[in-house]
């Protein structure tokens, strides 16, 4: 990953928010724009740097593009290795072997105005007209016609007297769990000893006085509405950032961690109400929860022997449950 590649080289990195990363080494310190393509970049997807500090995020990318980006002003760093970095007087250099070429996207791959559409559906539980969908969702009535009609091929929707409805819920959260992308966005890593739920109300207590409007994910979600086992790892989402080593925590690489934020600017993350889906944790206090797509999609990514037997727990409720915020 990115971040781990910057810290290998010696540069601190703290999300901001969803868009801006605080990078540090030694003896200088600044707040880098973040551009991410989530593919091989190649020349034509490179536009002049929008900020002073400019940092272009990407899988891979060409040789050709890496010098366009550095002349039109940007740091650069990639999953594999290759980078550039201007910090101060600093220039740091990042290599790894030439990237492969960029595989063609898969046909019929779905947007993401799709995975937006089934969680307004499963939010609006008995029906809904196209233009409450297109409302909850965020996205416009054309892709939300669009979405529908993706979903009606595969028989998991139809249009009935109340509106558009879920007809195959297991089919529908299957499908959804299977193709969605992943949210957009910065991600940070962080270690703790102290037990998993504790590290996360610290963790969300923290967001909270950032006004960072966070929401709980993953296994610490899904044990304060179906606990099924004791949670490995704690997932949050931000809209902004904050330093965890205040609260004891240590960066980390994903594989060691016990903490993951996410800084995220996708709405689809955050629950389709209009207040949030409160929890209470045991010995701690009230926590907003994520949308319950997404402690779906962070329980397919937990570690651990029983993550399957947690996913499916979940997978169930979400099926079971009538309205899914």
């Amino acid at each position: 990953m990115w971040i781990t590649t910057l810290e290998e080289n010696g540069i601190a990195v703290l999300p901001v928010d969803s868009d801006h990363v605080r990078l540090t080494d030694d003896d200088h310190s600044a707040i880098f724009f973040v551009l991410t393509i989530p593919r091989v970049a190649r020349t034509h997807d490179i536009k002049p740097a929008p900020e002073r500090h400019a940092l272009l995020v990407t899988r891979s990318i060409t040789s050709d593009a890496l010098e366009r980006a550095w002349a039109a002003g940007w740091s650069v760093v990639t999953d594999d290795g290759t980078g550039r970095l201007r910090l101060a007087q600093r220039t740091l250099r990042m290599d790894s072997a030439d990237s492969t070429q960029a595989p063609k996207r898969p046909p019929g791959r779905p947007g993401r105005s799709v995975f937006s559409v089934v969680r307004a559906l499963f939010a609006l539980a008995h029906g809904a007209r196209q233009d409450e969908i297109a409302e909850f969702a965020h996205v416009g009535q054309a892709a939300v016609s669009k979405a529908l009609n993706r979903l009606a091929d595969r028989d998991l929707v139809a249009r009935g007297e109340r509106g558009w409805e879920v007809t195959d819920r297991a089919g529908a959260v299957s499908w959804w769990l299977a193709n969605y992308p992943g949210p957009d966005g910065i991600e940070t890593h962080w270690f703790g000893v102290d037990p998993i739920n504790e590290q996360a109300y610290r963790a969300y207590e923290a967001l909270s006085r950032e006004r960072a409007n966070p929401v709980v994910s993953g296994d610490v979600a899904a044990d304060l509405v179906a606990p099924w086992r004791t949670p490995r790892r704690a997932t949050l989402y931000a809209q902004r950032g904050a330093d965890f080593s205040a609260i004891g925590l240590t960066p980390s690489d994903a594989s060691a961690s016990t903490l993951t934020l996410v800084l995220s600017d996708e709405r689809g993350v955050w629950p389709i109400s209009k207040a949030p889906v409160l929890m209470e944790m045991r010995g701690h206090g009230d926590v907003a929860r994520a949308n319950a797509f997404q402690v779906l999609y962070d329980l397919s990514r937990s570690p651990g022997p029983d993550a399957g037997e947690a996913l499916e727990a979940w997978h169930t409720w979400m099926i079971e449950s009538g309205a899914v915020l």
